[in-house]
């Protein structure tokens, strides 16, 4: 919900840390904005503080959809839509944003955790709006929507009573209630049903994780994150209404849209603008700052310690316990997630088949009981081994830069070598 720099300069990798000073600044601004715009539209809309009463519009008022495209950084890779109300007579024009949350709403970061996210809907003046994701570079498209009087009336109320402090909070989901599908319920609902939806149909087997790949090319990092933490519910077919978790899908769907009245259907858009173009494109990052490029180095490292462990066995100790540890905790992490967490799109998440939770506890024992624990290592080598070999089997898409990381385990997993094999090898070959 953020954007980029402003004008045509070329693109410049933040610092983390800048980005999220960035992202704390606007927050705060946008609490401040959003309470004052809060009691302006309660006040347009005629409110006692816990009833909403009738809404009045001009014949001049025109409802809008706004579609904003991608950013740099990874909550503002996939774009995001709002819907806009414009009276000129009455001096309105307001952007209504179902994507807002709140720091400091009761037990924000438990609730975060346990995947129990509470957004809102909020409020802003499209000028603020706009200039926001003109000063990050991020497009900004509105389709004017086809109604009438009757109809814009329906939508003001409807988005008057879920501005009152008891209704703008909702429960986010990633895929299923987000900003884009609140709009479709919102059109659904206000309007009665009566726009006919002409959704497309997913070309070929199309899944969440293919249309989140579609929009983190540019993301290495991002992309590796989301395929870490995400289970195999991601990785269904998608009928065409599920496409419009996205913005750009959900712009799509609303130009094919019409709206009936008696027997006739009208479409739903009635003209298209363009009121910030972006002249930024994101390419690829470069590949020595890659997952791909850190686990092969991880690997390479890997077989280097292993072949030298007959002379010094410490390096190879040391990679063994810290890797072995740092994977068995990620599963943990993992299996907890899936577990006990509301995050369901974690659930079914066949990472935990190589970051095995038992990984944490050989990683720590294995300084003190290297021997008595030769046997998992030598049942695990193999484990590891057929999950790369069945790795495009696995009933999840796993993520292909993992392979090398994978193939470092195993390597670890092999005894190391003892002098005393290295000086017979040594032997046989001078005989």
């Amino acid at each position: 919900m953020k954007g980029n720099s402003s004008g045509n300069e070329k693109k410049t990798t933040n610092p983390i840390g800048i980005r999220f000073v960035r992202f704390s600044s606007d927050l705060k601004k946008i609490r401040m904005v959003f309470k004052f715009i809060l009691a302006c539209v309660l006040t347009f809309f005629s409110m006692k503080p816990t009833q909403a009463q009738t809404v009045s519009l001009s014949g001049q008022a025109k409802i809008s959809l706004i579609t904003c495209g991608p950013g740099e950084v990874l909550y503002e890779a996939f774009g995001h839509s709002a819907i806009r109300l414009v009276d000129r007579s009455q001096n309105l024009d307001v952007v209504f944003n179902y994507g807002m949350f709140d720091f400091n709403q009761e037990n924000f970061y438990g609730n975060f955790a346990k995947g129990s996210m509470r957004y809102m809907l909020g409020a802003s003046p499209t000028t603020d709006f706009i200039d926001q994701y003109r000063r990050y570079n991020r497009t900004v498209r509105e389709q004017v929507l086809n109604l009438d009087s009757a109809e814009k009336l329906a939508i003001a109320e409807y988005l008057s009573k879920n501005l009152l402090p008891e209704n703008r909070e909702y429960f986010y989901d990633y895929f299923d209630n987000n900003c884009s599908t609140k709009i479709i319920e919102l059109l659904d609902s206000a309007l009665q049903r009566k726009v006919i939806w002409k959704f497309a149909e997913p070309q070929g087997t199309m899944t969440y994780r293919n249309m989140i790949y579609d929009y983190t090319t540019y993301q290495d990092w991002g992309r590796f994150g989301i395929d870490l933490g995400l289970g195999a519910v991601i990785d269904r077919p998608l009928k065409g209404r599920d496409l419009n978790f996205l913005p750009d899908e959900l712009e799509r769907s609303v130009m094919r849209a019409s709206i009936r009245r008696g027997m006739i259907d009208f479409p739903l858009v009635s003209g298209n603008e363009v009121l910030f173009e972006s002249a930024v494109s994101y390419g690829a990052g470069s590949f020595l700052f890659s997952p791909a490029f850190l686990f092969s180095v991880i690997l390479l490292l890997s077989l280097v310690l292993w072949f030298r462990s007959s002379q010094s066995a410490i390096g190879f100790r040391i990679l063994r316990s810290v890797l072995f540890t740092m994977t068995g905790l990620l599963g943990l992490v993992e299996l907890s997630i899936w577990l006990f967490t509301n995050h369901k799109s974690a659930a079914w998440n066949y990472n935990i088949l190589w970051a095995n939770p038992l990984f944490f506890v050989v990683g720590l024992l294995i300084w003190f009981y290297e021997k008595p624990l030769q046997g998992f290592l030598f049942g695990f080598r193999y484990y590891l081994l057929g999950i790369l070999i069945f790795w495009f089997l696995i009933p999840q898409q796993l993520n292909v830069n993992l392979i090398p990381l994978v193939a470092a385990l195993a390597v670890l997993c092999v005894p190391r070598m003892s002098a005393q094999k290295v000086e017979l090898s040594s032997s046989e070959i001078k005989a």
